[in-house]
Parts: C-alpha cells; sequence; structure tokens
C-alpha cells in the first residue's frame, strides 16, 4: 500500500513538465511562425534574414530540441489518464504522439539548422536551403495529422470514461479533425489551442490523477 501511494508522487514531475511544455511549446510555435519574417525567394534574401534574424532562427531550433522531451512527457502523461480506456486509443494517442514530435522536430530543424551559422552560409548553401524549404511544410502537415489522430483518441477515450463534460469532449474531437489540415494555417491553430487547453487542465488535475494512479495500482 506504501509503494503504491509513493509511486504518483515520484513521477509527478513528469507530469507537471508535461503539462507546461504542453502549453508554452504551442504559444512559442505560433509566436514565431506569425511574427517572423519571410526567409525570401533569392539565395541574397535568405542569407540576409539568417545574419538580421539569428534569435529567431535559435528559437525554433530550441524548439524543435526540447519538443521531443516535452511533448514526450506529455504523451506519457496522457497515456496514465487513459489506462482504464479501450487499448486502440491508447496505442493511438503514443503512436500519434511519438509521430508528432519526430515530423515536427525534423521539420523545424531543416528550417533552422542551415541558418544557425550565418556567417559561413554561402550562395550555394542558401540555394539548397530553398530547394528543400517546402519539405519543412510537408513534415508539418505530416506532425499535423499525428497529433490529429492523438486529439481524436484522447477525446473518444475521454467521452467513453467521462473524463470531460461531453460538449468538452466533442469540441476536442473536433480540434483533432481539423488539425488534420495542418498544411493550412486553420490546423495549426486547431492543435495548438488543444495543446493549451490539455496542458491546463493535466496541470490543474495532476493531484486527481495521482490519487487515481493510486487507487488503479
Amino acid at each position: 500500500m506504501h509503494a503504491a501511494n509513493s509511486r504518483p508522487s515520484r513521477a509527478g514531475w513528469i507530469h507537471t513538465l508535461g503539462a507546461i511544455g504542453a502549453i508554452l511549446l504551442p504559444l512559442a510555435l505560433l509566436v514565431s511562425f506569425f511574427t517572423s519574417a519571410d526567409t525570401g525567394d533569392t539565395a541574397d534574401e535568405v542569407i540576409t534574414y539568417a545574419k538580421d534574424n539569428e534569435s529567431e532562427v535559435w528559437l525554433l531550433q530550441i524548439m524543435a530540441l526540447v519538443a521531443p522531451l516535452l511533448i514526450g512527457m506529455f504523451v506519457a502523461s496522457l497515456r496514465v489518464r487513459l489506462r482504464p480506456a479501450n487499448e486502440v486509443y491508447q496505442a493511438l494517442t503514443v503512436i500519434g504522439g511519438i509521430l508528432f514530435v519526430a515530423f515536427l522536430g525534423v521539420g523545424l530543424t531543416l528550417w533552422a539548422a542551415p541558418l544557425l551559422s550565418p556567417d559561413e552560409l554561402t550562395t550555394a548553401g542558401a540555394d539548397a536551403y530553398l530547394a528543400f524549404d517546402d519539405a519543412g511544410w510537408v513534415l508539418l502537415g505530416m506532425a499535423g495529422i499525428s497529433i490529429g489522430v492523438m486529439i481524436i483518441a484522447v477525446s473518444l477515450a475521454a467521452l467513453d470514461l467521462g473524463l470531460v463534460p461531453k460538449w468538452a469532449g466533442w469540441v476536442s474531437l473536433l480540434l483533432g479533425v481539423v488539425s488534420l489540415a495542418t498544411i493550412v494555417a486553420v490546423g495549426i491553430f486547431a492543435w495548438a489551442l488543444w495543446l493549451v487547453a490539455a496542458g491546463v487542465y493535466v496541470l490543474l488535475g495532476r493531484d486527481r490523477a495521482a490519487t487515481a494512479e493510486a487507487v488503479v495500482a
């Protein structure tokens, strides 16, 4: 009995960091996407952008590096809460979350890594950057599809288990469907909003989840 009660306290920091990451990461990503300047359409414009926006480039790369850790913790936290749910929902939650951070991390790295050393960026390198720039958007779209699947699975599981009011479950499900359209801006807003809301829910409900874990254990 004592071991079961102590387990949640040891894992509590994972729930907390994951929830904070789910709140801050999408907000930082939206700010970066919609406030940063365009890299341009020529090699000279790309080089100029890299020199004038070093802080933005580094922010993008840092997000790519921390996303697997923070969102991974968040997905693990969701998986714990969905232990009583259908195994298919659990599997889709984990698979969707893993693919999301993989595609997102690679996509952001494609956009940021080549520009981290602007003084060493050559015209040939800038031309190559322009050639694979669209690949970053494709990866972002794949990330959106992945997290859309995760959101749909979590929403259906939450509705089945009664973890949230039915209206909230259906809104969550709608956001998951819209997230599949991440290749356009509306999808990005959908999963970003869901991550922030779910992060707040997990953060505020951490103590209740810990109690539930102890009971199940």
